[in-house]
């Protein structure tokens, strides 16, 4: 639409009420339509989400039990050169005296070799002859040995095969079972050089998971409404259901779907048929010995947006309060101001046209009248200031971005700009940071920061407020002089302006650095250095970062005094150095112990700091790794509890540490990069050389040795001494191996040799070590 307003014949009040309409009310019900809309999808993502987090926590939890109690039963059949299976076959007799004696026996190595727990419920061992005898309770399962897992595990001998049963009574299959509980099952079906008797048909462990508990819980609370996470169950991968609790309390119409004709139409899964019937079915998958179970949840579709819709409601009911309010407040204004506005605006009109001689007679409202006064000042006042502009050109030789960039470039002190010129130092300021970030390394940022610097010169209060400077091809430093008392606010709208503005026209983000407020010259240059110092908290406060050197003043330097002591975990990291990486990873979880959730998270952060300080020493793009720029302060913030802190901070470093890897391949000039990596995939070997690891890079063996040394600060064989070391320490706190064994996975022939040199290396002897976890 090419016509302007003075073209349009009509009423001025009825061209308010198009314009009205056009641009106010139907703009906004658009952006309301369009914010509901996306809010309800949130809601909904938001539920799925948590949903997700829930069934992954279970998942882990049922992962973890299956490896350990898989691990016991293999370490039980195996332990002492099959010993309990011996005790096992002998108490199979008609004799009872014997029967009894190898009983007894059977008890005591089995208390010796399993660890005491409420949750191990049994050890059974069924004969072939038919029979079966067992240690701690007498479990009773129908058809035992028809089950699959049984079957498979007699079909592949020596392998641990898992299963489950649900209970649902109490004392249903061996007394002090709780009812709705899910028992765990592990098969292993001797061979003959295990079963040197060869009587025992199948060795079998029961154990009663706490999974069914927590998934009872949950049921529980979300029948009550006391959650959202729908009714959870666990299924196989035929579908069939492995454990259920709380279903049985939905009436036929809420009853959770299965694989069925419904509507006339065949399913091929339950999950179609939860979607035809208004449920979403939502799993994740656990990986058992052989095969692959889900935790599995169903919750209405329409129950996943419930509180959007209150929300929903709440924000309707207001916007239309506020539609019914601004169309009665501008019928009044129209009333009020008609007349005096056609007068400003053919004033307005004439001082475009150039003429200044111009004065409007006050009429109307006494805010109208004083906007005339305004206009007439306002008119008189452009007079001088043109007379003085023009007098200024005469006479000016250096502009107020001449003095700027003289001060940067130490080509003027501060003082020396006050006494010269009063751009400075009249009113407060804040000194600005403007850094650029690009994904990648670009060849025309001198161009890219040009074109920036333009952008924000289009910004009205940009170009009012501020006098810039571009430092480098990625930085650009402005003074901002403060003319209100609440400025902060207008500031931050302004700098949001700039970055939406740069991204739509470039492509391009830029994050700010704001320094605290000062208003003399001598505060100038500390200014300056302090947002060039903290420019690199961008890493923490993610996309089209804002960093406020004055409200986050506490937080920035408790992160700022940490960073340094993480910057050999970084280096490490940034070369793939596994070694050092683990080292550095058990010195601050140690440091963890002693300290609150609070100072953990500062830590937390100040690692992601001192990681981002690394990569940008490079020109890295630490965004590249993620393939985003995080808030970690809020993410980190979200993360409750230590364990969970650790977690994820363990993720964190193999995320990163993986991507260096990529990284150093490429880079396949670094040798002791290439021996430090070698050294560690093969230091299980206890045939690992230093004759071998040099013919693995290509290097003369005594060449390698004095590089070795000279780069990592230790020997190669203490690097290789500590490497096995930190293998044994993590086994012994992890599994129940014998300490020869671990010997043995460490890269030790001799259980006495290891002995000496774990004592040597952490103070105490294995089995010492071991005790203290």
């Amino acid at each position: 639409m090419g016509m302007h307003l003075k073209d349009i014949k009509l009423p001025l009040k009825k061209i308010y009420y198009i314009l009205f309409a056009c641009f106010i009310v139907i703009p906004l019900l658009i952006v309301l339509l369009i914010s509901l809309l996306i809010l309800n999808r949130r809601f909904k993502e938001q539920a799925i989400e948590n949903i997700q987090r829930t069934q992954e926590t279970i998942a882990t939890e049922l992962t973890l039990d299956i490896r350990t109690m898989s691990l016991r039963l293999s370490h039980l059949v195996h332990t002492n050169n099959n010993e309990m299976l011996n005790y096992a076959s002998l108490a199979d007799t008609d004799d009872t005296e014997l029967r009894y004696q190898y009983t007894q026996k059977l008890e005591e190595s089995g208390s010796l070799v399993l660890e005491p727990t409420s949750s191990l419920i049994s050890v059974s061992f069924y004969m072939k002859e038919g029979r079966h005898t067992y240690i701690k309770s007498e479990v009773t399962i129908p058809e035992v040995k028809n089950t699959e897992w049984y079957q498979q595990a007699l079909q592949d001998q020596n392998q641990v095969y898992s299963g489950s049963y649900h209970i649902k009574e109490k004392n249903e299959v061996y007394l002090g079972s709780k009812g709705q509980s899910m028992l765990l099952t592990f098969a292993l079906a001797p061979d003959r050089t295990t079963d040197r008797n060869e009587k025992i048909e199948m060795v079998v462990l029961y154990y009663a998971t706490d999974v069914s508990d927590k998934i009872a819980a949950y049921n529980k609370n979300y029948l009550n409404g006391k959650n959202n996470l729908g009714i959870m169950q666990i299924v196989d991968e035929n579908g069939n259901i492995l454990f259920s609790s709380g279903s049985e309390q939905l009436t036929d119409s809420e009853r959770l779907p299965e694989a069925e004709e419904f509507n006339g139409e065949q399913f091929s899964d339950a999950e179609q048929v939860a979607e035809a019937k208004g449920y979403t079915c939502i799993r994740t998958p656990v990986d058992v010995n052989n095969a692959t179970w889900y935790v599995e949840s169903y919750i209405e579709t329409k129950a996943l947006t419930g509180d959007f819709w209150q929300i929903a409601s709440a924000i309707l009911i207001v916007a239309t309060c506020v539609l019914a309010f601004a169309g009665y407040f501008s019928r009044f204004l129209i009333k009020s101001i008609v007349s005096p506005i056609e007068e400003i605006s053919d004033g307005l009109k004439q001082v475009e046209e150039g003429n200044l001689n111009i004065h409007i007679a006050a009429q109307g409202q006494s805010e109208i009248r004083n906007m005339i006064h305004q206009f007439n000042a306002m008119v008189r006042r452009i007079g001088a200031l043109i007379g003085e502009y023009e007098e200024q050109i005469r006479n000016a030789k250096v502009t107020p971005a001449d003095y700027l960039a003289a001060m940067i470039r130490k080509e003027m002190t501060p003082q020396e700009v006050a006494e010269r010129t009063t751009e400075f130092f009249t009113e407060e300021y804040v000194v600005l940071g403007i850094y650029m970030v690009t994904k990648a390394r670009a060849e025309n940022n001198s161009e890219t920061m040009s074109e920036i610097v333009r952008c924000c010169e289009r910004n009205p209060r940009f170009a009012s407020r501020c006098i810039s400077y571009v430092e480098s091809k990625r930085s650009i430093v402005a003074v901002y002089r403060i003319m209100e008392p609440e400025y902060y606010d207008t500031l931050v709208r302004m700098i949001q302006d700039l970055q939406k503005e740069v991204y739509r026209k470039l492509d391009v983000q830029i994050c700010v650095c704001i320094s605290k407020p000062a208003k003399e010259p001598e505060d100038f240059y500390p200014c300056i250095n302090s947002v060039r110092e903290h420019i690199c908290f961008r890493h923490l406060y993610g996309e089209n970062a804002i960093i406020d050197l004055h409200k986050d003043e506490e937080l920035i330097r408790k992160i700022e005094q940490e960073a340094p002591g993480y910057t050999k975990l970084a280096e490490a990291l940034y070369i793939a150095d596994e070694k050092n990486v683990s080292d550095e990873k058990e010195r601050i979880f140690a440091a963890f112990i002693n300290r609150d959730m609070e100072e953990i998270r500062i830590t937390v952060l100040a690692v992601i700091l001192a990681i981002g300080n690394v990569f940008d020493k490079d020109n890295d793009s630490f965004s590249e790794i993620f393939g985003q720029q995080n808030n970690y302060i809020e993410k980190v913030g979200r993360i409750e509890g230590a364990k969970s802190i650790k977690l994820w901070l363990t993720n964190y470093c193999a995320w990163i540490l993986n991507y260096s890897a990529a990284k150093v391949k490429v880079s396949e000039t670094d040798m002791i990069v290439r021996a430090k990596r070698y050294i560690a995939d093969h230091c299980e070997d206890a045939e690992l050389s230093l004759t071998e690891v040099a013919e693995y890079v290509g290097l003369n063996e005594k060449y390698f040795t004095n590089r070795f040394t000279k780069e990592t600060g230790e020997t190669f064989s203490s690097y290789l001494t500590a490497l096995r070391m930190q293998k044994a320490r993590e086994l012994l706190k992890t599994t129940t191996f014998k300490i020869y064994e671990i010997s043995e996975m460490a890269g030790y022939r001799n259980v006495e040799h290891f002995n000496r040199v774990f004592k040597k290396i952490n103070g105490v002897t294995p089995a010492q070590f071991r005790k203290t976890m």
